[in-house]
């Protein structure tokens, strides 16, 4: 493809090629006519005194004719009264008789010979006929002229041109091809690209523009990076999935979160959400989101992989343009509301516990003081018995009071004053408050508590993590068996356990044996005296202290259970 510089510089060259000789032709002819008209008046004007001189003095007309230069031949009546006899011409021979018959059929007649350099006039006056010839290479000459001169001009003008042309280039060419560059850089991307400004008062403007166009770019390119980092990171950061796709259902971005919970494999962005979306009740209400063009809410339960049940608050937000008339695309966020819908079935089962364990207590003691008004109160020993089991039951729905207000103190207050304690001194009160208990069953105490063994905390909610965890044991073990306390120090630990030779607890019921109320054998708890709460207030507390605790157990053979406290 011919540049634009050469291609000017040969558009420039042709047009004033053509243009020199285009004037030069018309130059050529115009000199001819210039010339041709004037040398016939100039011969017409010498015929004429010839006449006049032939018709007023015959007699003396040799004498006057040699004032002409010209060649002359003067007829009467078709008869030659003068002739000049000049060597170098020829006009009046037999090539040349056509101008006199011309002349006489026309009265005039103008000939002009180019190649013999000769001009012929020739014109009737009545009876007279006069011809005059000469020879002249002025239109020739002239003409040469006109060429040579108009070559000279030509020669000079070419460079000119070349130079004119280079001008242009390096001037208005150059700096608009390095534009044409630069803005291709441009649109692919290359926002740091600058052109040099010129000095050229019309390409200046456009360079400054250029370049405030490629730094206005560049800002904006840096500000939309900078916004999509600060989305990528607020949407890889949030719990909740999420999801954007655009007006033909392809997935544009998806979050961290959305990997983790649906366990997809590579990557789904450029793909169609329908071939990544689980869940067919999430994937129509998306589909109707798109087509309504109306953002929609649903809860929706999920099966995570076949075995993990969960639930997700579902919202399907379309995005539409600045003057909601055209759909951009689709956000859909799933909010994990699992652990919600967990607590809220907490909620509605310790409301439930609560109300059993109150209404059962609270069912005896109205059921006896009605007997006793009815008349029982007269019997001194139905009215001891029946005060004794209200007693009980009274004392059993203020420790189940008393249970609920620690563990209420306990999740409001999630770190405890800590101090130095003695593990060993409390292991020993705490084996002292439980043994009337298990005298009652003949159940025997093992003490294995190191000597000597500190850690840092609370010693009432230690003590109380101790009584209890030994009051459970006594209570599932059956009569006539052992109950073992251990107490011992692993340098950055301290590990307290308390194994019993009980019914043991199933292994699905493991994970529940620290919710509140929950009970594995719920007749034997109740029968003992117990409200269910003393384990998930076990492990409140010593989650308080930033310890571990767990459990084993095997069916049939007990249970044991382990605190870890560490010094840190």
């Amino acid at each position: 493809m011919i540049k634009f510089y050469n291609k000017l510089l040969l558009i420039l060259t042709t047009v004033t090629v053509v243009s020199f000789l285009i004037l030069g032709f018309f130059l050529h002819n115009s000199s001819y006519d210039l010339i041709s008209k004037q040398q016939k008046s100039l011969l017409e004007n010498n015929t004429q005194k010839i006449y006049e001189l032939a018709k007023k003095n015959p007699q003396n007309l040799n004498e006057f004719m040699k004032v002409f230069n010209e060649d002359i031949l003067l007829k009467k009546n078709s008869k030659i009264v003068y002739r000049t006899s000049n060597a170098e011409t020829k006009i009046f021979n037999k090539e040349n008789d056509k101008v006199l018959t011309e002349a006489k059929a026309y009265n005039e007649s103008f000939i002009i010979s180019r190649d013999k350099k000769e001009i012929i006039y020739a014109k009737n006056f009545g009876a007279y006929q006069v011809a005059i010839a000469s020879k002249s290479d002025a239109i020739s000459i002239i003409q040469q002229d006109i060429w040579k001169y108009l070559l000279i001009v030509l020669f000079f003008t070419l460079p000119l041109i070349y130079f004119v042309v280079r001008y242009i280039n390096t001037s208005y060419i150059h700096p608009i091809n390095e534009v044409t560059y630069a803005t291709k850089l441009l649109a692919s991307g290359k926002y740091r690209v600058r052109v040099p400004e010129s000095n050229v008062k019309e390409t200046k403007e456009l360079f400054i523009n250029t370049n405030n166009l490629a730094r206005t770019l560049d800002d904006l390119n840096n500000e939309q990076k900078l916004q999509r980092n600060r989305l990528e990171t607020t949407l890889e950061n949030i719990p909740s999935a999420t999801l954007m796709i655009d007006r033909n259902g392809v997935i544009v971005i998806a979050n961290k979160s959305y990997h983790e919970i649906f366990g997809s494999a590579g990557n789904v962005e450029g793909n169609k959400f329908q071939d990544f979306m689980p869940n067919t009740e999430i994937s129509n209400m998306m589909n109707e989101a798109l087509k309504l063009e109306k953002p929609l809410y649903e809860q929706v339960e999920l099966y995570i992989n076949n075995v993990h049940n969960k639930f997700f608050e579902v919202s399907a937000i379309p995005v539409l343009s600045r003057k909601k008339r055209n759909l951009l695309g689709l956000v859909v966020v799933m909010h994990d509301i699992t652990q919600l819908k967990k607590l809220e079935q907490m909620r509605k089962d310790f409301v439930a516990n609560v109300s059993h364990e109150l209404r059962t207590p609270i069912t005896s003691i109205k059921g006896f003081a009605e007997t006793l008004i009815d008349g029982a109160k007269d019997d001194p020993d139905s009215l001891n018995m029946f005060l004794n089991i209200i007693l009980e039951e009274s004392n059993r729905i203020q420790s189940l009071v008393q249970d609920l207000l620690d563990l209420s103190k306990i999740e409001q207050n999630t770190t405890l004053p800590k101090e130095r304690i003695s593990l060993t001194e409390i292991g020993g009160y705490a084996i002292n408050a439980v043994l009337n208990s298990a005298e009652k069953k003949d159940i025997h105490i093992i003490n294995q508590i190191e000597n000597d063994v500190f850690a840092y905390g609370d010693k009432d909610k230690i003590t109380q993590v101790l009584i209890n965890l030994l009051s459970n044991a006594i209570s599932y073990s059956s009569s006539s068996s052992e109950v073992i306390l251990s107490i011992k120090d692993e340098g950055d630990s301290q590990v307290i356990s308390v194994q019993d030779k009980g019914l043991g607890i199933e292994k699905h019921e493991m994970k529940r044996i620290f919710e509140r109320f929950y009970r594995v054998d719920k007749a034997r708890s109740r029968d003992s005296g117990g409200t269910g709460l003393g384990l998930s207030i076990t492990k409140h507390i010593v989650e308080a202290h930033h310890g571990q605790i767990n459990v084993e157990s095997t069916v049939g053979e007990g249970s044991t259970f382990t605190v870890r406290l560490f010094n840190a």
